[in-house]
């Protein structure tokens, strides 16, 4: 079996965040954990999370690949330590292209499998005062993705992520990123997207709705 690093686990609770003339409720400044603590359905046990983006069993555990660090690096300001999109686990070698809807892992003693791309929102480019950023994330398609808990556990700084099966849908997440990306999705790509049995029950209605408009 392949284990993932796990760089670090963060976690954060929602505050009033001011970014420019931008003031909203946030628990987008995470900061590494550095003793255990229980994974439930809904998140780690001391990270909170704003419902209208994120959160819920099917956003429970948000992920960033430190592999994308490096593209960020310059563009913006970055801080050591810190984790850069507000993900709950930073991590090594997974990324949108490799890693599948539906795929799962062992994570200390939890078990998680990936539901959808996370969805660039106002809030962090607010927290770098830049503007495009949500353009240049989904044009890279370096966007990070959400796991729901499919069983709880203690995780531990240090607990990497094992895979423990691939979906046989075999649907990247990259694949959804395009999808919901593009200005001019085809029949092809819904029906391609949709196969992902484990596709995030927010996200699906949405693409079966747009899959019987065309």
């Amino acid at each position: 079996m392949t284990t993932f690093r796990v760089r670090a686990i963060h976690t954060a609770r929602v505050t009033e965040l001011t970014f420019g003339k931008k003031t909203f409720p946030s628990a987008l400044l995470k900061q590494p954990i550095q003793k255990e603590m229980y994974l439930t359905y809904t998140g780690l046990a001391e990270d909170e999370q704003t419902p209208e983006h994120h959160g819920g069993t099917e956003k429970a555990l948000c992920l960033y690949p430190y592999d994308h660090y490096s593209f960020w690096d310059g563009w913006m300001e970055m801080h050591d330590g810190a984790a850069l999109f507000g993900e709950n686990i930073t991590t090594e070698g997974l990324n949108e292209r490799n890693t599948h809807i539906g795929d799962r892992f062992e994570f200390g003693e939890a078990i998680i499998e990936v539901t959808e791309p996370r969805q660039p929102c106002f809030k962090i480019a607010a927290k770098y005062n830049k503007p495009e950023l949500i353009v240049r994330m989904r044009e890279s398609g370096f966007t990070g993705f959400y796991f729901r808990v499919v069983k709880e556990g203690t995780v531990r700084p240090g607990d990497g992520l094992t895979l423990l099966e691939r979906d046989p849908a075999g649907v990247s997440v990259q694949e959804v990123n395009e999808l919901l990306f593009s200005s001019t999705p085809t029949s092809v790509q819904y029906d391609h997207v949709l196969k992902a049995k484990a596709l995030s029950k927010t996200l699906r209605p949405t693409l079966m709705a747009k899959r019987n408009q065309l």
